[in-house]
């Protein structure tokens, strides 16, 4: 693909997904409705579509590029099943499913580009797992001490098995991307991916504060802040494939 043609396509898509962000926001604080459902669907696809051209103006090959690509598709699966039927609770299951495998596809990327890399080095440390353990027990006394949760099923599941995914693809986001600085590897790559793991974080922990607290689901800052720093996220991973295991 021509270099012009790539930039210029890619900006295009980061641009559309940034004026239909806003829309997005708008058409889904009375409820979901057909609009908002058009507007977000079409803002995942163009943070997958960054993903894809990326890929093939690089011929970025890796395992790393593949995976990445594979979980920017779970999550754009995972967007529309939590859009496509309102008030279901099995759409709603599914499409968490998808979120959480695309967290998974995510760190099994990393580990991928630490191989490529860092061969010597093991594919998740101690100090990783420690560090995603502390953060899981610090978000659930924080959780606890605001809300009181009894210890169920669900608070299991959100918290140990979802939130060590989740702080582990954080931890090795950050991870990887200060190591590949500290190689003398591209920055921009590095930050595309610590700052993208950290944004997804970030947005996933706003929403479990949102759907546990049922006065929150009014708060439209922190639902802004929520959408603005998933689309984000996944933009910034999309674009890691420009750098990471480009070799």
């Amino acid at each position: 693909m021509d270099k012009t043609l790539f930039i210029t396509l890619t900006i295009g898509a980061i641009v559309i997904e940034a004026v239909f962000t806003p829309f997005f926001l708008h058409y889904q604080r009375p409820g979901i409705c057909l609009k908002s459902f058009i507007c977000k669907m079409i803002c995942a696809s163009m943070f997958l579509s960054v993903g894809l051209l990326a890929y093939v103006y690089t011929g970025n090959t890796s395992e790393f590029a593949k995976f990445i690509l594979i979980g920017l598709s779970s999550s754009w699966v995972g967007d529309l099943l939590l859009h496509v039927k309102q008030n279901s609770k099995v759409t709603f299951g599914i499409g968490m499913a998808f979120f959480a495998a695309a967290h998974v596809l995510y760190l099994i990327s990393y580990s991928k580009a630490t191989s490529l890399y860092f061969p010597d080095n093991s594919l998740i440390t101690v100090p990783e797992i420690i560090c995603a353990v502390v953060i899981v027990a610090l978000l659930y006394i924080v959780f606890n001490k605001k809300w009181h949760f009894t210890f169920s099923a669900p608070i299991i599941a959100v918290f140990v098995i979802y939130g060590l995914i989740l702080a582990t693809m954080f931890v090795k986001a950050a991870s990887f991307g200060i190591q590949y600085i500290a190689a003398g590897k591209p920055v921009f790559g590095g930050l595309s991916l610590a700052f993208g793991g950290a944004l997804f974080f970030a947005s996933d922990i706003s929403l479990v504060t949102i759907m546990i607290d049922e006065k929150l689901k009014k708060n439209y800052r922190l639902k802004d802040f929520n959408i603005g720093s998933y689309f984000l996220a996944q933009t910034l991973l999309a674009l890691s494939v420009l750098f990471i295991g480009n070799i």
